[in-house]
This record gives structure tokens, C-alpha cells and sequence, in this order.
């Protein structure tokens, strides 16, 4: 890479940086791109991301910050598409990025493509550009598929296919975890993986008092709260945090306690009933089924006047509700990493984790939450009961500590650091970089 404002183009087709989160497509990777744009920018890389058209109504060119701009393309209909369906549009991608390129007079340094998809087009441009690809996944389909039951499986034979390939055939491979770089490993037969941990922005997630963040917020004073977030999908394991609440209530029925849940895209106009929106107001026929599932199983358990479904929330405002609850549960069957827990640390807030994919990276045992034995839903509960009867110091200074290694521009340094030993390594001589 040339020591002067070097330029990358970053991918990531299928979902917009800048797009509302907590809707099907849009989560944790959508921060990550997002940030590691700005915090590229910063170190004086000139960072273009670029996502599909999906709307007539969105810009055609976005700045993210100084130096970063978020790019859309058109490639196949201006419309939200499944991820499946867009595999078809990844030469079409490809096609508009290089068209870009060349009107501009712009020339790249290296390709970032974030998730498979992203990959297909990212193998095209490295190959024309003759510069060198990295690809971080995200999530791996193989991973996600073995951590559920067989009819809840769902990545696309097309996924399962592709990953290892674009993990073998790209000159470096980003892993959030150890965990997760091993799995890269096994399925590529010996990708080059780098681990690089994904990162919290510490100007926005600070720690509130937990008595002024509940007043900004409208939560109720007297509770306990342990609070969740992320998408509404099985992957999340949801259901394993409902039936763990309800134990806790089983042997401490007079705890005043809430099931707090932030994520899912409502639908226009919808109107929470009290404190919590119902299945039928979120607009993802997904994510409407699966609250429909959760909520019956709270009534079943006899906790259903403890759940709560807050619906999407700005991130400006997740904050506050990490500083407003005694506890930050993430019942994931799997992560990668587990980008929440960092955030749940900076503002101060314990998080209690099953011990799956990366989160033994992002939560540090005894300092910024607990992490308990993958589907032990007891052990879980009595852990649960712990925390919220005995919340301790808030903010937990340890944790915000353990936060402050995670920032952004740690996370850009590291990945600079790669870039530098692709252009001036082994990898000149890869199939890409010329």
C-alpha cells in the first residue's frame, strides 16, 4: 500500500451502513463498517464503502466523516432484496464499482469486502484492480447452521459452498475471535487469518446514571432490568433467556424484575401496548414470528407480563439503556464476537453470556460480566438472580476499563498493519496484487 492517503474500497452489498439497525439485515456488521471507515479516515486512509442502490429516494454518494464516504451502486432492482436473491447481482456490483472507478479517474489499494457476498464482487475487482482482497465474514454459515436444530437451519447451500473458497482464494482473512480464525482454518484448509476483535466507539458509549438514564428513558424506578439487544432471529436464543427468567422468578417469585428487549423493526404507525410492542407490529414476517413464538412462551412460563419488545431504537440512545439496566444478557447461541458486550462494558453494565463463538474474547470473566457453560439454563438463572439482586458499584469502572482496549482506531491501527504487510509481502505475488 503507498505511504501517501492510500485508498480502500470497502464493500458491503447487502446492507447499508448508514440503515436504521435492528431490521433482518442490519446489525452488528453494519456498525463495524461503518466505523471502521471513520476510524480509517482518521489514521489518513481515504476510505470508499460501498452498498447496493436499494431505494429512488437515497443518495447516490454519503459522507461518513472526513475522508469517508459511503457510496451506493446500482446493481439489480432499487429495492430491499433478500441476501439470498442478491447473489445473482454481485457481477452487476462489480461491474458498477469498476464503472465508478474509471469515471472518477480513481484507482484502489486494496479491496474490503464484509460478508460472502460482498466477496463474490470483491474477487472480481481485486483481480481487475491487480491489488490485494481481504474478507472478514461476520458470521459463517457452517457455524451458525451447527449451533441450532436441523429445521431451524437455514444459510444457503450457495453460503456453505462459497466461504471457504473466498476464504482460501482472498490474500487475507480478517477473524474477529481465535475461535472464529480456527474455523476459517478448518474450512479453508489454512487461509491466511489475521484475528483483529471488533471495537466500541467510547465517545458515544459511556456509562449514565442509572437513575437519570431510566428518567430520560421512561423505565419505571423500582425494577430489576436485564436487558437485550440485537435482531429477533432463533440465533439469538431468546427463547433460552426467557426459560432462564423464569426460573429465576420460580425461586425468587417476590423479585421485581423486567425482560427489557431492544431490536426489530416495527412497522409505520405501530403503537406499543404499555410498555411493549406485540407480534403483530413488527413489519419482518420473521421477526414477527418469532416474537409470536417468544411471547407464547412467556405466557407458558407465567413471565409474560415481564417481557418487553421496545422495538429498534437510534444507537445514540442504546447508552442510556445499557446504563439503565442492572444486567446485559446475551443468550446467543452464536457469536462471532459479541460487539454488544463491549458496548454493555463501556457504559459500565455487566453482561452475562453462554460461552459460544468469540464471546470469551468480548467479555472478560469477573471483570466485565460472566460467561456461562453454552445451555446450561440453570447455572444461567442462578447467575441472572445474583446480578440483579446484588447489582454492585454501577458503573462498573473494571469493565469500562476492559472497554477502552477496543477502540475504534486500536481496531483500524491493526488492520492498517495488515494492509501494509499485503503491499510489501509475500502477497505481491498472489493471484490480486500486482
Amino acid at each position: 500500500m503507498s505511504t501517501e492517503s492510500p485508498r480502500l474500497a470497502i464493500l458491503s452489498m447487502h446492507t447499508d451502513p448508514l440503515a436504521p439497525l435492528g431490521g433482518d439485515f442490519t446489525g452488528g456488521m453494519n456498525v463495524y463498517v461503518r466505523e471502521i471507515a471513520k476510524a480509517l479516515a482518521s489514521l489518513g486512509v481515504r476510505a470508499d464503502v460501498f452498498t447496493r442502490l436499494e431505494s429512488d429516494s437515497s443518495a447516490r454518494e454519503v459522507p461518513i466523516a472526513e475522508g469517508a464516504r459511503l457510496i451506493r451502486i446500482e446493481a439489480g432492482p432499487r429495492e430491499r432484496l433478500d441476501k439470498d436473491a442478491q447473489v445473482e447481482w454481485a457481477d452487476a456490483f462489480a461491474e458498477g464499482i469498476l464503472a465508478f472507478g474509471e469515471e472518477h479517474g480513481i484507482s484502489y489499494d486494496g479491496v474490503s469486502a464484509h460478508y460472502w457476498l460482498s466477496g463474490l464482487t470483491g474477487e472480481i475487482l481485486a483481480k481487475a484492480w491487480g491489488v490485494p482482497l481481504s474478507i472478514r465474514f461476520h458470521t459463517l454459515a457452517a457455524l451458525k447452521n451447527d449451533a441450532l436444530p436441523g429445521d431451524t437451519r437455514h444459510e444457503s447451500d450457495a453460503r456453505l459452498e462459497r466461504e471457504p473458497l473466498l476464504a482460501g482464494a482472498a490474500d487475507a482473512v480478517l477473524a474477529s475471535s481465535p475461535a472464529e480464525a480456527r474455523a476459517i482454518g478448518e474450512i479453508s484448509g489454512g487461509a491466511e487469518v489475521y484475528v483483529v476483535p471488533c471495537g466500541v466507539n467510547l465517545e458515544t458509549f459511556r456509562p449514565h446514571s442509572k437513575d437519570e438514564a431510566r428518567a430520560r428513558l421512561g423505565l419505571k424506578p423500582g425494577p430489576a432490568y436485564a436487558l437485550s439487544v440485537g435482531r429477533i432471529e432463533r440465533v439469538k436464543g431468546l427463547d433460552r433467556l426467557v426459560e432462564a427468567f423464569a426460573l429465576m422468578r420460580k425461586e425468587r417469585p417476590e423479585l421485581d424484575a423486567r425482560l427489557l428487549h431492544i431490536g426489530g423493526e416495527t412497522r409505520e404507525g405501530a403503537v406499543s401496548a404499555g410498555e411493549s410492542y406485540r407480534a403483530a407490529d413488527f413489519a419482518s414476517p420473521a421477526q414477527a414470528a418469532e416474537v409470536a413464538r417468544l411471547e407464547e412462551l412467556a405466557r407458558k412460563l407465567g413471565v409474560a407480563e415481564s417481557l418487553i419488545f421496545a422495538g429498534a431504537k437510534p444507537q445514540e440512545d442504546l447508552p442510556l439503556y445499557y446504563s439503565a439496566a442492572d444486567l446485559f444478557a446475551l443468550p446467543s447461541h452464536y457469536e462471532s464476537f459479541g460487539m454488544t458486550a463491549i458496548e454493555a462494558a463501556a457504559c459500565g453494565a455487566p453482561t452475562l453470556a453462554f460461552d459460544v463463538g468469540g464471546l470469551s474474547q468480548a467479555v472478560c470473566e469477573g471483570k466485565s460480566g460472566h460467561l456461562i457453560t453454552d445451555g446450561d439454563t440453570r447455572a444461567y438463572a442462578q447467575k441472572m438472580l445474583q446480578t440483579l439482586e446484588n447489582p454492585g458499584e454501577r458503573p462498573n469502572l473494571e469493565a469500562t476499563r476492559w472497554a477502552e482496549s477496543f477502540a475504534w482506531r486500536r481496531v483500524a491501527e491493526a488492520e492498517l498493519d495488515i494492509w501494509a504487510r499485503l503491499r510489501q509481502g509475500a502477497a505481491l505475488s498472489s493471484p490480486h496484487a500486482s
